[in-house]
């Protein structure tokens, strides 16, 4: 296997730009068949000069089919970068005897180099190699019907192009989702993070918290307004509403030692006087029954 310390320095991503970059990988000249086979074999045999060579010569196919793998998530210079290391196993297997173009050998090569590498490094979540293979043919087939029918296919014609079921193809395209970060600035803003613009739906908004807490406040002072006995029988009241109102009674009743009548009389008298209290603050709304 090779390592990165061995490409020729031509391949080396520079600092003056991509487009003086691509345009000086692809002056070298073409190779005539019999050429890449005298530099292949020299090659394999360990010649350094011979493996630049077929290097160098063969970059525009590397740079044309980076170019058809380009995307945001991994730059071009990055990707050519890849490929050119595919091309270089391909000149260590490369087989001139079989009677095949060093180009159509090494096709094979590049495109499995930086397709690995988009897949290690272009998601925050690796995806398995057989997922990924799944995906490119989703996306190629995706594309052959959309020529054809000139709209983009349904979920069920492009199932069924592929072989598969609408459910399997569904869990693909799930998987290729990319993942956002919530702390990524949105907006003209630099300090709105995705995350602040989220609404929580489980949690209740700061004004409607500020308001239930002065509720809470004002309900409290309130109930300091009745004795003991009226404050007992409304909490109870409260707690199991008025499916358990004559089991509160009795329990009641037992407790305070007076009948269940009287419970009721102070359930009534301590009602009309959070009634009156609560006017009085405006918390009518609130307070009635």
């Amino acid at each position: 296997m090779l390592k990165p310390s061995t490409m020729p320095r031509d391949v080396s991503v520079p600092e003056e730009g991509v487009p003086s970059y691509l345009n000086r990988l692809t002056q070298a000249p073409l190779l005539a068949a019999e050429e890449e086979k005298a530099l292949s074999v020299a090659a394999q045999d360990g010649c350094r000069a011979s493996r630049e060579r077929l290097v160098e010569s063969n970059m525009r196919l590397v740079i044309n089919i980076a170019k058809s793998y380009h995307s945001r998530s991994i730059p071009l210079e990055d990707l050519i970068q890849e490929g050119a290391i595919g091309l270089m196993y391909a000149i260590e297997r490369f087989d001139p005897t079989k009677g095949f173009r060093f180009s159509t050998y090494a096709t094979h090569w590049i495109r499995q180099t930086i397709g690995r590498a988009i897949d290690s490094k272009a998601k925050a979540i690796r995806l398995p190699a057989h997922i990924s293979q799944s995906l490119r043919r989703v996306e190629k087939a995706r594309q052959q019907l959309t020529r054809e029918m000139g709209h983009e296919p349904t979920l069920e014609h492009l199932a069924e192009m592929l072989g598969i079921t609408p459910k399997r193809l569904v869990t693909l395209i799930q998987a290729s989702q990319e993942l956002v970060s919530l702390d990524v600035q949105v907006g003209e803003n630099e300090g709105t993070t995705l995350g602040s613009l989220i609404k929580d739906d489980n949690c209740n908004s700061p004004e409607t918290m500020l308001l239930n807490a002065e509720i809470v406040d004002e309900l409290h002072e309130v109930m300091q307004q009745l004795n003991d006995r009226e404050r007992k029988v409304v909490t109870a009241r409260l707690r199991y509403g008025d499916t358990d109102a004559v089991k509160v009674r009795e329990e009641l009743s037992e407790e305070f030692q007076v009948s269940r009548e009287r419970v009721r009389q102070l359930e009534v008298q301590a009602i009309k006087k959070l009634r009156q209290v609560a006017q009085r603050r405006r918390l009518r709304e609130y307070l009635s029954s």
